[in-house]
């Protein structure tokens, strides 16, 4: 069975020397949790029967401290050695204890600050079984010295991540000498295990605990849901340590202290008892979740591959990297617009579309003639006439007032121009954030070369519309085929019998304003087919055919080539880290076969 154990100590071994988390694989561990001043590390020493731990005020513990022991009769002096210098062995475990606190020092700094970065440490020693426990900091409620106002959260928020693991057993300390449904560790536990199905708990200093009926009841489990065991030790005071009385001597007493207070429950208490018990409750919790574990690993290796495969290989030819990604960004330009890519779902040529429904079809059909032209084409008329009536209504008249209809064209036309534009900017954005994603320079570079791009054609499309207008304004051509077709039917339109009872000047502004509506919407339905075509032309056609070349010439700069396939950071570390995942799967699978 104590192969089992350790196959956990070294899985536990392989993801923290390769600095990433086993939390993903549920590893089956004892986890000890309690407040300060509770007890906690004369508990592990006691067990460990080893002097070893950090002591001192406030936080003592600021890192997890993975605690592997291992039984060897064949040794006669206990040794240990830390995961980060596995070839030092100390036999002092003085040193130890000034290792943990060098090494604490150094990750988390000597303002009390913590750490989820976990140290790790071997014992080995004839006289103790095979056993591994996660101790955790200790809870506490107020900031020390340095300390960040947040070290409560914090700590809960470390201890959670361990307690949370559905396969941990968690061993919760609480002292004799106080309340013991107040218990910030059984709080804990709770929120996880509500049902106490994997939860030990230890109360120390039954010497001082008042042997009331109800603390004998929370003994014997009569009181709390803990099905795991409630179990009574009794911790080194003060004054036994400075005896240096040692652990050896301490535990005869625990026993003998234990046999004449506690006759009846003894035999469950003390050390010694919890240690077995730790022993049994472990050894059965690794046999049960083994076969989990290795399923969860072929499952994570299945995973980090899949993340690895996402993220390419890191760039070692950088100009044909670069080469590579403009072209690629050119590619998804172009599919985008005939409607055959994969980075808008296909709606890069729909959206341009839309444009010219919207703000060319719908906004130029808006454009009629003023409520007042009536008025207007009689001030025109009058305005042409002089000093006497005119018997005929001279071209002047219909020349001014369509010229100047014309002009509210200009706006709906220039917005549609701007509109196809922006829309164009989305899809630059969106195929830049995709195929440049690994490289932010290349990206925010590209980008703005593209926009400028852009920018010159939009500016291009807008001179050839202004000018196209400018040609429609200045000659007003009423030889216009589709004009002269349809003048001689407007004309009779506007000379119906309803209109005999009108002057001469008032059929005229019939007619006159019947001609300007027919000539507004031929001038109307042609620029609703030149603007789509002047943006397709000078916009789409003209950038699309010069992106790639205009990249190159700005991106390609040996001097920056560098810098531009420099990738994110964050993807570096994803990639690294997936990497230093499936190592430690790949070894993790090696371990677990012997199991299997």
């Amino acid at each position: 069975m104590e192969n089992f154990l350790e196959i956990i100590n070294d899985l536990q071994d392989v993801f923290n020397t390769v600095g990433v988390s086993s939390d993903t694989l549920s590893l089956p561990q004892i986890v000890v949790v309690g407040s300060q001043s509770t007890g906690k590390s004369s508990v592990l020493e006691s067990i460990v029967r080893q002097d070893f731990l950090p002591r001192g005020s406030g936080i003592v513990t600021r890192r997890p401290l993975i605690i592997q022991l291992t039984q060897d009769i064949t040794i006669e002096t206990p040794k240990a050695s830390f995961l980060h210098e596995p070839d030092v062995w100390y036999t002092d475990f003085t040193e130890i204890s000034n290792e943990i606190i060098k090494n604490t020092d150094q990750v988390c700094g000597k303002n009390k600050g913590i750490s989820s970065d976990p140290i790790t440490i071997k014992v080995v020693d004839a006289h103790m079984p095979t056993l591994t426990l996660v101790d955790l900091p200790g809870i506490t409620k107020i900031p020390i010295g340095d300390q960040p106002e947040d070290i409560e959260e914090q700590t809960y928020s470390l201890i959670n991540r361990y307690i949370e693991n559905p396969n941990s057993i968690i061993l919760a300390i609480s002292p004799g000498n106080s309340d013991i449904a107040n218990s910030e560790s059984l709080k804990l536990a709770r929120t996880v295990d509500p049902d106490g199905d994997r939860t030990i708990a230890v109360i120390t200093k039954v010497d001082l605990m008042e042997r009331t009926k109800e603390n004998l009841d929370v003994l014997q489990g009569k009181t709390l849901p803990i099905k795991l065991g409630i179990i009574g030790v009794i911790n080194r005071n003060q004054s036994q340590m400075d005896q240096n009385m040692s652990i050896e001597e301490c535990l005869v007493k625990e026993k003998e202290f234990l046999k004449n207070h506690f006759h009846s429950m003894a035999n469950e208490m003390g050390t010694v008892y919890l240690t077995q018990r730790l022993c049994q409750v472990l050894m059965k919790n690794v046999k049960d979740c083994l076969p989990e574990v290795i399923q969860r690993i072929t499952e994570q290796k299945i995973i980090q591959q899949e993340i690895l495969d996402s993220l390419a290989e890191k760039v070692t030819d950088e100009m044909g990297t670069l080469a590579t990604y403009v072209r690629m960004y050119c590619q998804n330009f172009h599919e985008e617009i005939r409607g055959s890519g994969l980075t808008l779902n296909n709606v890069g040529g729909m959206k341009l579309r839309d444009v010219f429904e919207k703000y060319v079809g719908d906004e130029l059909d808006k454009i009629t003639l003023p409520e007042k032209i009536e008025a207007d084409i009689e001030l025109e008329i009058k305005k042409a006439s002089g000093t006497k009536p005119s018997l005929f209504t001279p071209n002047i008249v219909f020349d001014n007032l369509a010229s100047k209809i014309l002009k509210n064209f200009k706006p709906p036309v220039k917005t549609a121009i701007k509109k196809g534009c922006e829309t164009l900017c989305d899809i630059i954005a969106y195929i830049g954030k995709d195929v440049f994603r690994r490289f932010p320079n290349l990206k925010r570079e590209g980008h703005q070369i593209a926009m400028n791009l852009l920018l010159t054609k939009q500016q291009e499309a807008e001179s050839f519309i202004d000018n196209y207008l400018k040609l429609e304004e200045c000659y007003i051509n009423t030889n216009h085929r589709l004009f002269t077709m349809n003048r001689s039917k407007v004309e009779a339109e506007n000379k119906d019998a309803n209109l005999d009872d009108l002057s001469f000047e008032k059929r005229n502004i019939k007619v006159i304003k019947g001609l300007l509506d027919l000539y507004v919407g031929i001038i109307r339905y042609q620029l609703m087919d030149v603007v789509p075509k002047a943006l397709i032309c000078f916009v789409v056609k003209e950038f699309g055919d010069l992106l790639h070349c205009t990249l190159m010439k700005h991106l390609f700069n040996e001097d920056k080539i560098e810098d531009l396939v420099k990738e994110d950071i964050l993807i570096e570390d994803k990639r690294e880290r997936a990497i230093r995942m499936l190592d430690a799967l790949q070894k993790a699978e090696v371990i677990t076969a012997m199991f299997e």
